[in-house]
């Protein structure tokens, strides 16, 4: 993670005060509303609210949004949560950068979820945050909500043209750094424009590894940016082409939580993530007098090395006992007596060398998404939105054990003769839907809207072992198949009533799922390979108020009944030696969202989000097929009670040419633990903090130019998200957290 900020330029000047308005145009329900007039749960940030914010990444966001929880471990590595709907398997956020889905990998575990991908956010229109399940416009990603990034648009009407600088130094760590561009260029004039964004950026290194007496070895970079191209023939259509790009390659942020000391580790090998995405879209819009036709095709590529440190795994295995136990426990289970001579020779060789090692573990998507929506654009009481979606992804997933040199942690080729473990994944998801959601509104006061989504998919997963390794209980197996499919419907219901101009009160029950699948368990029993789609229902009621001019306050309450929950187990009876995710258990949750936005006076902006979520089990997680951890009443992982930021922004005028800046955020994040059951003797507790960042500066009056220091983590809190321990860590707690205190200074120039 990069304790820098960087500034975005949007091209509406008055966007603070849309922010405050309640005038921002969204586009979530694949039509344009106001953000006020929408009758669901969304927050929307305007690209210079989070340019002031310092927003960086789409992990930014849960200081605008109530129930929006990011655990991060470094870039590539994040795991997006709403409303505490989070389970290992498919992703149950949706995200999206302009109309383009993108993807995780599946990896080892069949965890999506895990690995959300991260584009960097500059030049950026606005965010939304749809929270609760959207599952009939979005699909299967979007169970607990969706979060979109919408990028500004080429212009064919001036050239203009913007660039950031900003450096930074993290308190006992590095030095950082980035470097953004933005050019637009007419082409023809009010025809065809193109506009290309560009970045270059240095990641602070902040944890030192006690081990090999190396500092800030969590230190990297990235580079990427954009290129979009808009034509408009005509007013009446539009067809916009993109490529997108971002390349990351950085060792990890994580730290060991028992040496008592903050950003150490003890890690004997190399932990990292190296990252490359790509993303080729487009979309065509045509205006008919009454209906908008819009067709999407994006082509989603990403190429990701996943490294973790595993030597831990194997302490204390290096002896006869654990030659016994581990080599003639797969050469031999039947009758395991002791090593001879020169089994155990061999043993101690192998295991030696296993003791500095890492998983090492290419992984290749490619994402192919197609859509085709109708909507209604007329001013009439009846509004509508059909269309239709197809996926296909395919993933490769390669999972090796690959050894590391003893005197530095760095990993040694990547040859035959330094993987002690060679593992193939194959993973495809085929998906079509059609989708539908109709309103009409009566009185000119009560909106009445259904909608529904035909879902189909297919998920076909195999596997083989080219390299077994006798620790894992591992042989080599060829390869094999196994295949599941479903189809069904959800279902969404709202009501809206207009009390006054200022005042809306709204109902709703939505559904959401996402696709069930097959184990990558290879030699599980085939009638345990597959597993079925999860779903949920929401019910919700809320209330959108604009209580005085700039003054607005909305709260929304709700509850969540979640079934047939995929989770992580083991299979049931003796000899329960398969681990899988499998079908299991009920939970609820239940919460409360508070938004305040108000400018009580011109240039001072006050903002607060309250979110309260308590998610349980609401039964117990035992089937005919597996016993999981979980019991009725244990809460969610990962999931805090609390989450309440807040931020105050004041503009001032200094001189006719200069205007002074200076904004405070502050967010607090209570407890919360890393997996379900009190009795798990890997479950870590993740205490809650408290985290304040504060900006300084001086701008032009419109913008033109500007000087920001910042500081980041302004009390050098440990704001500690996520802590977990396994077998393959030795039991060692795995702790990632936001970077220590943050010092910076960006500098940003717009031209036009």
């Amino acid at each position: 993670m990069m304790g820098a900020s960087i500034i975005i330029f949007p091209q509406v000047a008055s966007a603070q005060d849309a922010d405050n308005s309640g005038d921002i145009v969204v586009t979530a329900l694949k039509r344009d509303t106001k953000l006020q007039d929408t009758p669901i749960a969304i927050s929307a940030v305007s690209g210079d609210s989070l340019q002031r914010g310092g927003t960086t990444s789409f992990t930014d966001l849960t200081r605008n949004t109530p129930s929006l929880r990011i655990v991060d471990s470094g870039p590539g590595n994040r795991r997006v949560i709403l409303r505490g709907v989070t389970a290992a398997g498919e992703p149950t956020v949706g995200v999206y950068y302009d109309e383009s889905p993108v993807s995780g990998s599946v990896s080892t575990t069949s965890d999506a979820a895990s690995s959300t991908p991260d584009m960097r956010l500059f030049d950026v229109e606005r965010a939304e945050v749809l929270r609760g399940p959207q599952g009939t416009i979005y699909g299967s990603g979007s169970m607990g909500g969706t979060v979109r990034i919408i990028y500004e648009k080429p212009r064919a009407d001036r050239l203009e043209a913007a660039v950031s600088g900003t450096m930074s130094a993290v308190d006992g760590g590095g030095v950082g750094g980035s470097v953004d561009g933005m050019i637009n260029v007419p082409i023809v004039e009010d025809k065809l424009a193109l506009r290309v964004v560009g970045n270059y950026n240095v990641f602070a290194g902040y944890v030192d590894n006690e081990f090999y007496g190396t500092k800030n070895i969590n230190d990297g970079t990235s580079y990427g940016g954009r290129a979009l191209l808009r034509f408009t023939p005509t007013d009446e259509l539009t067809i916009d082409l993109a490529g997108y790009y971002e390349k990351v390659a950085t060792d990890s942020p994580r730290w060991i939580g028992e040496t008592g000391k903050r950003y150490v580790t003890d890690g004997r090998s190399e932990s990292g993530n190296y990252d490359e995405n790509r993303i080729y879209s487009a979309t065509v819009n045509y205006e008919f007098e009454t209906v908008s036709v819009t067709g999407v095709t994006t082509y989603f590529d990403r190429d990701r090395t996943q490294v973790g440190d595993v030597s831990d795994t194997f302490n204390g295995r290096d002896n006869p006992a654990g030659c016994k136990r581990y080599h003639l426990g797969i050469t031999n289970p039947t009758n395991p007596a002791t090593c001879s001579p020169a089994e155990l020779a061999t043993y101690l060789e192998q295991t030696d060398r296993i003791l500095y090692s890492s998983l090492y573990q290419p992984q290749s998507i490619k994402n192919w998404t197609n859509e085709l929506r109708l909507s209604s654009t007329s001013d009439g009481p009846f509004n509508w939105t059909v269309g239709v979606f197809s996926e296909d992804r395919k993933t490769t997933v390669r999972s090796t054990l690959l050894t590391a040199d003893p005197t530095t942690g760095q990993l040694q080729d990547f040859v035959d003769e330094n993987i002690f473990y060679d593992r193939t994944i194959n993973d495809r998801l085929k998906q079509k839907a059609a989708f539908a959601e109709v309103s009409y509104k009566f009185f000119d006061k009560l909106t009445l809207t259904a909608g529904t989504r035909y879902y189909d998919y297919k998920k076909t997963v195999g596997g083989r072992i080219d390299k077994g390794q006798e620790h894992y209980s591992s042989k080599v197996t060829p390869y094999t198949e196994e295949s599941s499919s479903e189809d069904g419907f959800v279902f969404k219901f709202n009501a809206s009533y207009e009390i006054n101009p200022d005042v809306m009160v709204y109902a709703q029950a939505a559904q959401g799922f996402r696709p069930g699948g097959v184990n990558q368990v290879i030699g599980l029993p085939a009638e345990l390979a597959a597993y079925k789609s999860d779903s949920l229902w929401n019910y919700e009621l809320g209330v959108k108020t604009k209580l005085t001019q700039g003054l607005y306050f909305n709260v929304t309450g709700y509850r969540i009944d979640w079934d047939d929950l995929q989770v992580s187990g083991r299979t049931a009876g003796t000899g329960s030696v398969f681990g899988l995710i499998s079908n299991a258990g009920a939970a609820r949750i239940e919460g409360v969202e508070v938004e305040l936005n108000a400018t009580p006076i011109h240039g001072l902006s006050l903002v607060g989000n309250v979110g309260y979520t308590d998610a349980k089990l609401s039964e117990d997680q035992v089937s005919t097929v597996v016993v999981a951890t979980g019991r009725k009443g244990d809460r969610l992982a990962f999931v805090p009670k609390w989450n309440v930021s807040g931020s105050a922004e004041y503009v001032f005028p200094l001189t006719d040419s200069f205007e002074g800046l200076v904004r405070a955020d502050a967010a607090y994040t209570s407890n919360s633990y890393s997996t379900l059951s009190p009795l798990d003797i890997y479950r870590r507790k993740i205490d809650g903090f408290e985290l304040v960042n504060a900006r300084f500066g001086i701008q032009a009056p419109d913008s033109e130019w500007s000087a920001v220091l910042f500081v980041n983590n302004v009390f050098n809190a440990a704001a500690i998200n996520s802590r977990s321990s396994s077998a393959n860590t030795g039991g060692k707690t795995i702790t990632y957290s936001a970077p220590p205190r943050t010092i910076g200074l960006t500098l940003t120039k717009q031209f036009r």
